[in-house]
């Protein structure tokens, strides 16, 4: 169990059913409605997918995280000094269009 501002996050085991009997890893995240399309984005890419993302949006002086995506960020030499202002993402498409970038499915998120 983890704790993060409002995200609550569970990770655990599970077994399947049936004869082999598999064990799987299993993650429940719950997150504020905001949050919603940020965080679905993060956790439904690929790695390079997220990262790809968020350096793009490094080079328009926004972030984004699986919380938010905010503009007017502030960076000195690597260094954020200013978080900026979280901008209105209900949807994974805002963040994409937000970005400038057409919208990718999550299976075209590798």
């Amino acid at each position: 169990h983890e704790e993060n501002g409002e995200q609550k996050k569970y990770m655990g085991i599970c077994r399947l059913p049936g004869p082999s009997q598999l064990h799987r890893r299993l993650d429940i995240i719950v997150v504020p409605y905001a949050e919603f399309a940020c965080a679905l984005l993060y956790f439904t890419g690929s790695a390079h997918f997220n990262r790809s993302m968020r350096a793009l949006a490094k080079t328009k002086h926004m972030s984004l995280s699986e919380h938010s995506l905010n503009c007017a960020v502030v960076r000195q030499r690597g260094v954020k000094l200013v978080a900026g202002t979280p901008l209105h993402t209900p949807m994974e498409k805002d963040v994409f269009n937000q970005l400038g970038i057409p919208y990718r499915e999550p299976h075209e998120r590798d």
